[in-house]
């Protein structure tokens, strides 16, 4: 065999060597995953907006009626049960027992949509969910005679219906920073004190929270972050709030461990139109 022949067996050599390596540290990788979370409960969290009967209105934050349903129905095939946050911080303080497969549903925004095509749904599976309402728009709403499903926000009268449902949590999506101008929801600026920001961020997040209190009798203990901007400089104003839980938009499972539950930036998957319960939730769900 020539020095070229020796080199190239040399080579193919290596190569078996390497990947064989690469496949057990894989293999070692995900037993250590596995084994880190062995203790802990999965728990996935699906993120929706907006429903309508428009086939024209259907994109990534948009699903139809029919496809809540589907997801509905799949859910409980699977042995899922849903829960909301406010039985995960019941959880944490030992008042609560973790169903086997447990999910949540979340709806950010507040739109009406939720009221009337998903609150119905969850009444006849006996489902809860997770609503975000963003205070400056149920105030605009409950003052104007404009109930157009298709772009509307739900009414303090609604507000207050769901909430006493038993099936329905009212969580803070802030009263008036959903939106994309220079601050991009509820981060800092890039000129701002951080003193300035955490006093701006704090009298936001108290407006909502007293006129939810006024409205429902509770007052909200979980944040959710409009478009899941997240910003350091909001953890402190969060947790001396007395906020217990937090949901962002990073889509992954999460792990929630027994001995000591980490709630805040839990993580949700969100759920556009386009593909079937069954193709969805396949890589999510088992």
């Amino acid at each position: 065999m020539g020095v070229m022949g020796m080199i190239l067996k040399a080579k193919k050599f290596y190569a078996i060597i390497i990947s064989l390596f690469v496949f057990f540290s894989g293999m070692l990788i995900s037993a250590d995953t596995v084994n880190a979370n062995k203790d802990k409960i999965a728990l996935p969290i699906i993120m929706y907006h907006h429903i309508s009967d428009k086939k024209s209105s259907l994109g990534e934050f948009v699903i139809s009626p029919e496809q809540f349903e589907n997801d509905l129905k799949h859910f409980k095939s699977l042995g899922y049960t849903t829960i909301t946050c406010d039985d995960l911080i019941k959880y944490s303080k030992g008042k609560f027992s973790m169903p086997d497969k447990p999910i949540m549903i979340t709806f950010d925004d507040g739109y009406l949509s939720f009221y009337e095509y998903a609150y119905p749904l969850l009444k006849k599976y006996n489902m809860k969910a997770v609503y975000s309402i963003i205070g400056k728009y149920t105030d605009l709403y409950s003052e104007c005679d404009d109930n157009n499903v298709n772009y509307a926000h739900v009414t303090w009268e609604k507000v207050k219906e769901l909430s006493n449902s038993g099936l329905v949590e009212i969580a803070n999506h802030t009263y008036d920073l959903h939106t994309l101008n220079d601050r991009k929801g509820s981060m800092i600026k890039n000129d701002e004190s951080e003193d300035c920001y955490k006093t701006m961020l704090a009298s936001d997040l108290k407006t909502l929270q007293q006129k939810i209190y006024n409205v429902t009798g509770k007052e909200p203990l979980t944040y959710t972050y409009p478009f899941g901007r997240v910003c350091k400089q909001s953890y402190d104003v969060i947790t001396e709030m007395g906020f217990k839980v937090s949901l962002g938009c990073e889509e992954k499972i999460n792990y929630i461990d027994k001995e000591n539950p980490n709630l805040y930036m839990l993580k949700r998957f969100n759920r556009p139109h386009g593909k079937s319960s069954e193709n969805f939730f396949k890589n999510i769900l088992c």
